[in-house]
């Protein structure tokens, strides 16, 4: 069922013992999410699997007490947090759940007792909302949660709206924080083994080109998101990175803002050659993620020729 940003509290108070998780490998809009709908409604914050560096960072400067793969059965209820996909979640299985999540996914919502989705640059951008309609009070760690997750999800604002403008100015004044603050918390150096297998997957790149469009896919089995993103960074129009773990194969895709404008949807394209695969996917239009059984490299070439059909049409 899904209800308003103004009709949160109502619900949410309908149960007591409440667990906020965030998905596996928890980036700052997750935890900054979670922990401040933790903060003004009570219960307990958890992550599945793991966490970010980003999400590690944001949780020690807020103060964030988060419990990794919690007893689930142990709640009332459960509020997933930006994300509205199982994938995200792995094994764990839900009896009594709510969802807050900005993407396009709707792989969660139909078991949902009750959630709030919505296109939106980032979940804290909603939670902000909500938190307004409820008049709750905000502290400085729960502003510093919310605005890293926004700029987080932005890419520093690169891809902002005017809502996210708008949330992030209201949350300094409201916390009485400054920019830099968020900017510090996110500062973060990349990892060797994550720059080796960045350039690892571009010398692996293979290179499609559809009229003036370049589509470029590599095979690496770690760092697939930050590949994708580093090869739409390096001049790709459209990128697809593939990896292995525990056998199952994961692709991420990244998407340049020209590609999107011009009408690709990596959402639309990884949820149905995941779909076609027996397996799950979703996510923006400009960048999503998919795992299916099957080899990577078929996968990999189902992406790039759903993505070629999307920019001839």
């Amino acid at each position: 069922m899904q209800i308003p940003a103004s009709e949160w509290g109502a619900h949410i108070s309908k149960y007591k013992n409440i667990l906020y998780l965030g998905h596996r490998n928890a980036d700052p809009d997750a935890i900054g999410s979670g922990f401040a709908l933790q903060q003004a409604f009570g219960g307990t914050l958890g992550a599945v699997e793991g966490v970010s560096k980003a999400g590690r960072a944001l949780s020690s400067a807020v103060g964030a007490e988060l419990f990794l793969d919690p007893p689930f059965d142990d709640f009332d209820l459960v509020v997933v947090v930006d994300a509205s996909v199982r994938l995200q979640l792995r094994h764990v299985q839900l009896s009594r759940y709510a969802v807050v999540d900005h993407h396009l996914d709707r792989g969660l919502l139909e078991g949902a007792e009750f959630y709030i989705q919505r296109p939106a640059n980032s979940t804290a951008e909603i939670v902000w909302n909500i938190l307004k309609h409820a008049r709750s009070s905000v502290s400085p760690q729960m502003a510093l949660g919310l605005l890293a997750g926004i700029i987080s999800d932005t890419g520093r604002f690169r891809r902002a709206s005017v809502e996210s403008f708008m949330a992030a100015a209201e949350l300094l004044e409201a916390g009485g924080i400054d920019y830099e603050d968020a900017l510090d918390v996110l500062s973060i150096p990349t990892d060797l083994s994550q720059r080796i297998a960045t350039l690892r997957a571009a010398s692996r790149t293979e290179m499609e080109r559809i009229d003036d469009w370049l589509i470029a896919t590599t095979d690496i089995n770690s760092y697939e998101g930050s590949s994708a993103m580093a090869l739409v960074e390096l001049g790709a129009d459209i990128a697809f990175a593939a990896g292995k773990h525990e056998g199952l194969s994961r692709v991420s895709g990244r998407a340049s803002r020209e590609a999107v404008r011009a009408g690709i949807n990596l959402a639309r394209i990884l949820a149905e050659v995941a779909e076609a695969h027996g397996g799950e996917g979703g996510g923006h239009r400009a960048a999503a993620a998919m795992e299916a059984p099957g080899d990577a490299k078929i996968l990999l070439a189902a992406c790039r020729k759903k993505a070629a059909e999307s920019l001839k049409s």
